[in-house]
């Protein structure tokens, strides 16, 4: 792990060899699920682009200024781009001014570099403002874009950048980096490793933040409560939510990891279950559903996410999936 990330060592050795055979591309594009550990391979990459005192070529030391200030985002050749806050969406305005500053002089580095982060969020318009730079990107600049999937933007887009495809990182590989690189008890890594379903980002941020933990529990108890109410209960949740997309959008993912559990039990699979603290549960609805219930419960939440990724009706589409639920007197 010569980067010291968990996980994705091919795709540090990819980039790193374009560092050290002086072969870097114009622009790239870091794909995979939420929480996979696009964000944090794009600065490790900009810290070894830029580091004046590497540990060898292509391992940044991380201790140094400009490796610092890449770490916190300040660095002055560095212009992160992501959804402001109050906002659901990447705007044109913040894409021209990102133009803007390619426009002007490195001020420190040898190039200036664009971190897009999430760039799926970019409205049409912003993202078609980017296409002249992508096509003729001056010589002392590299844009690096992040977004969980290529199909989520435009194809002339995708079609200007190299593709860094991401995916889940396997349990015991998670387990051991957040073991060796953060020092984290071998239980409470193994935990981690589980709940975030080899997402090393959401791990970090579960053994960082207590009261994300806090929240996962409430959202399943809440799951629970749902699946034995009625009509009037689940139309209740959805006003209590159906205004807040990021919390919309956070018990979707939670409650579809559970019934990806549930598919998978259903199933007989041999992988391993995500929400290894709900196991008891997890068993007690694979006894009230068969295989196809429980995949085509996991599509409807898969079609919720597909739906407001693009825009669609907030409290409908919550609403919407709420409905189509299974129904349990006795959970």
């Amino acid at each position: 792990m010569t980067w010291d990330l968990i996980g994705h060592e091919w795709a540090v050795q990819l980039l790193r060899g374009h560092i050290v055979q002086n072969n870097l591309r114009h622009a790239y594009l870091i794909t995979g699920p939420s929480g996979v550990g696009k964000e944090n391979l794009a600065v490790r990459f900009i810290q070894a682009i830029n580091c004046p005192d590497p540990v060898e070529p292509g391992i940044p030391c991380r201790v140094c200024q400009t490796c610092q200030r890449i770490a916190r985002m300040e660095h002055p050749d560095l212009f992160p781009v992501k959804v402001e806050e109050n906002s659901t969406q990447i705007k044109i305005d913040q894409i021209r001014e990102l133009i803007h500053l390619f426009s002007l002089t490195p001020y420190m580095a040898s190039r200036k570099i664009g971190l897009l982060i999430n760039f799926e969020q970019a409205n049409p318009q912003a993202q078609n403002s980017l296409l002249k730079t992508l096509e003729e990107p001056p010589g002392n600049s590299i844009m690096i874009l992040t977004a969980t999937t290529a199909n989520s933007l435009l194809d002339t887009i995708t079609s200007r950048c190299e593709e860094i495809k991401l995916n889940t990182v396997p349990i015991s590989i998670t387990k051991k980096g957040l073991e060796q690189i953060h020092g984290i008890p071998s239980d409470q890594a193994n935990f981690l490793a589980h709940i975030s379903g080899g997402k090393p980002e959401i791990a970090l941020h579960y053994n960082q933040d207590p009261v994300s933990l806090e929240l996962r529990d409430t959202l399943l108890n809440e799951h629970r409560q749902i699946l034995q109410g009625n009509s009037v209960e689940r139309f209740s949740y959805v006003s209590k939510y159906g205004k807040d997309s990021r919390m919309v959008n956070k018990i979707i993912d939670t409650w579809s990891s559970l019934w990806h559990d549930i598919m998978l039990q259903s199933g007989k699979s041999q992988a391993p279950i995500q929400n290894i603290d709900r196991s008891n549960e997890i068993n007690q609805i694979v006894n009230k559903v068969d295989l196809s219930t429980a995949k085509n419960t996991l599509n409807f939440f898969l079609r919720a996410h597909s739906l407001l990724l693009n825009n669609a009706n907030l409290k409908l589409t919550f609403e919407d999936l709420l409905l189509h639920l299974p129904r349990f007197e006795n959970l």
